[in-house]
């Protein structure tokens, strides 16, 4: 599926709302429960299809027929930071949604565009994401991916909790002497807990059967860019998380000549869940 944001960014309010609503009422999103839905989240009929899409392709939230769960990643978010006020939280979401072959346009957006690239105006963004779309054998029309991508676009505003990651810098530009909204991918310095858990996310997204996976091939799944680092500084990281005391129990960075890997000691969701609650409870990770 794609990420039909219906044109809206998630809000902080409706991911807390979701995570103490949904264990208490698992069919919160039925047809059936629609005004109560509505009541409890504060929204529209078409901002709670956006709420579920959001939560779906962020790895919060698992639909079963007319029911829905948290994941096992959402129920830690929601036991660690039920207010959804954690910089980890925000943090897990965006790189599911990086991570997810089926959550374009958000994920195509942060594999396509280059970090610390130039100014591009929302309407070229969404032309170029259309393109790609279309390529990957995508139905989309333009004016649906538009319609995705606005909701992307407006996570990225100042007041948003993903805007407050760093990962994106947006103003205005002149194009033919008429002001144009822009973005630009930006450099950040993740803690090297959140470096981790994108490892072994991505590990688990791509390259699951492998022990061991070259640091190209991590790249080429588009960690470092979803992490909004350089390739140099994504290796710089993965020799941090070697070193950590803890965090080198779960990954282990190899460099020869002309070749570096990384080697997963532990793999699979328990694994990904202990590096989460490792992020957690830290204190090492920060807004930008």
């Amino acid at each position: 599926m794609a990420l039909d944001t219906q044109t809206f960014a998630l809000r902080r309010s409706w991911l807390s709302t979701a995570f103490t609503a949904i264990p208490s009422a698992p069919d919160i999103f039925s047809q059936s429960n629609l005004s109560a839905a509505r009541k409890t989240f504060f929204a529209g009929k078409n901002q709670l299809t956006a709420i579920k899409n959001w939560l779906t392709c962020g790895g919060v939230l698992v639909p079963r027929q007319r029911q829905a769960a948290l994941t096992d990643l959402g129920a830690l978010q929601a036991a660690q930071d039920p207010r959804a006020l954690h910089p980890v939280t925000w943090w897990l979401l965006h790189l599911h949604l990086c991570c997810s072959r089926e959550a374009g346009p958000y994920s195509t957006f942060f594999s396509e565009f280059e970090v610390d690239g130039s100014w591009v105006t929302v309407d070229e963004i969404v032309a170029r994401l259309n393109r790609v779309g279309a390529a990957d054998g995508g139905p989309q029309s333009q004016a649906t991916t538009q319609t995705y991508f606005a909701g992307v676009d407006s996570a990225f505003r100042p007041g948003q909790m993903l805007y407050s990651l760093g990962l994106v810098d947006r103003r205005s530009i002149v194009v033919d002497g008429v002001a144009k909204p822009a973005l630009r991918r930006t450099s950040v310095q993740p803690a090297v807990s959140v470096v981790a858990c994108a490892t072994l996310l991505y590990h688990t997204e791509h390259h699951q059967a492998a022990a061991t996976v070259t640091t190209a091939d991590m790249l080429k799944c588009g960690v470092a860019k979803a992490l909004g680092m350089k390739d140099k500084a994504y290796r710089e990281a993965l020799a941090e998380v070697h070193s950590d005391q803890e965090l080198g129990t779960f990954l282990q960075y190899r460099r020869q000549v002309n070749l570096d890997s990384v080697q997963f000691l532990k793999q699979g969701g328990p694994a990904l869940r202990a590096l989460c609650l490792n992020a957690y409870r830290s204190g090492q990770v920060s807004w930008r």
